[in-house]
């Protein structure tokens, strides 16, 4: 029921019916997403389908800060703490940003942490078959029998803090502490210590 009215010898109504998007491979382009994941990972077979592992970051600004995401790569103090050569990183699917900074030590220890559990669950295939292509760090042929292969989204998942917060009493401490005299001492302490 389109309805046109005709004005000075032209159509006017809804014409725009040529410039509609629509959306009929949405099932299709579902599967094919799908096969192409499958493919990407039996192409990556046995190393894990999220690609390199990634740290845990805040991201930038005032909006988001309070969140959690991957990062670009583990900075080289974090890989320093964990005991992993830099140069050894990227050779064993560890992402690596020399720009990146480290501005507060849990930050660190929490992707020391994780870099400590990816390399407790790490298997490394020797490069050669053969008791000659063994090399120092590879893991024996005995563990590397029916290795299950890592579909995860990311290799190990962010832990995210749970937003709610369970009502409580107010305890004494906190009604004696004073957010405003705490500030106020760390900043006279700045400006006298330095």
């Amino acid at each position: 029921n389109v309805h046109f009215r005709k004005v000075n010898g032209m159509m006017h109504g809804r014409m725009n019916r040529v410039m509609m998007r629509t959306w009929f491979d949405q099932a299709a382009r579902k599967k094919r997403r799908s096969q192409n994941r499958k493919a990407k990972a039996a192409r990556l077979a046995p190393r894990p389908a999220a690609g390199l592992l990634r740290p845990v970051v805040h991201p930038p600004t005032q909006r988001y800060n309070m969140k959690l995401r991957l990062g670009k790569g583990f900075t080289l103090e974090e890989l320093k703490e964990a005991k992993i050569p830099a140069k050894l990183a990227p050779t064993i699917g560890i992402a690596v940003d020399h720009r990146r900074r480290n501005r507060c030590t849990e930050s660190l220890q929490a992707n020391v942490n994780r870099l400590k559990l990816y390399k407790s669950k790490l298997l490394i295939f020797p490069k050669k078959s053969g008791k000659k292509g063994v090399k120092k760090g590879d893991t024996p042929k005995s563990e590397l029998q029916n290795v299950a292969q890592n579909t995860l989204k990311e290799i190990i998942p962010v832990e995210r803090p749970a937003l709610r917060v369970k009502a409580r009493a107010i305890t004494a401490e906190e009604k004696e502490a004073s957010a405003y005299k705490k500030m106020k001492k760390a900043r006279t302490d700045k400006k006298y210590e330095g």
